[in-house]
């Protein structure tokens, strides 16, 4: 007798693309587009970007750094590290690695330099947990880029371009499917198509409709 058997899929890493000609521009973020397009006319040496996780707010923020020649680096960093001159870019700076006396420090160095800061976060700066004040009251005064969940054409485009990250191709009809049963976030909408491509290549099918339905009854992806 054959036993069925179920391949275990190896988590192996996928390379999504942060060029900005990649990047999604919609209703739902094109304020936040605009912004860091508009540099360096920025009304402030220094910018959030905020939005829900998985909105993009990687993907812009890497472009633009890539574009003005910025360095990356976590909010934790000593400004010794820094080069003199370069604009900076602080990406998850509401995350538990952040450091306030260094983030207060990059932000006094880079207008002390004369060059730009962006930080980005999932809430506006003035949300943030901060214990030091004076760093509250300079991130109080930040101007703010947000994106907002997305509208549905561009959940549509933005799974699209996910299957694809992935080397996956997939009949739009699978994703007319899928919409309308998940919610409406960028979060979801990136749990799913993991989810689907862990099934496909478990089981060795191609993303379907009625893989799609097994993959949304099941819950995991939740």
């Amino acid at each position: 007798m054959t036993e069925n058997i179920v391949q275990i899929p190896l988590d192996l890493p996928h390379r999504p693309s942060f060029d900005l000609s990649d990047f999604i521009v919609s209703s739902s973020n094109e304020t936040a587009f605009g912004v860091l397009e508009a540099w360096p006319d920025w009304p402030h040496h220094a910018i959030a970007l905020v939005g829900p996780k998985s909105s993009g707010k990687t993907h812009l923020a890497t472009a633009w750094a890539h574009r003005v020649g910025a360095v990356s680096i976590k909010a934790d960093m000593k400004i010794d590290s820094l080069p003199a001159g370069k604009a900076v870019l602080v990406d998850d700076a509401d995350g538990l690695s952040r450091n306030d006396e260094s983030l207060f420090h990059i932000y006094n160095w880079t207008k002390e330099q004369g060059t730009s800061l962006l930080i980005t976060g999932c809430t506006a700066p003035n949300r943030w947990q901060v214990e030091l004040p004076d760093l509250r009251s300079r991130l109080a005064t930040l101007p703010v880029a947000e994106i907002e969940e997305p509208d549905d054409h561009l959940l549509m485009v933005l799974m699209v371009k996910l299957f694809s990250d992935r080397q996956l191709q997939v009949d739009l009809s699978v994703i007319d499917y899928i919409l309308p049963r998940i919610e409406r976030s960028f979060a979801t909408a990136k749990a799913v198509v993991e989810e689907l491509d862990r099934l496909a290549l478990a089981e060795k099918r191609k993303i379907t409709r009625i893989l799609a339905k097994t993959c949304l009854e099941s819950g995991r992806w939740q």
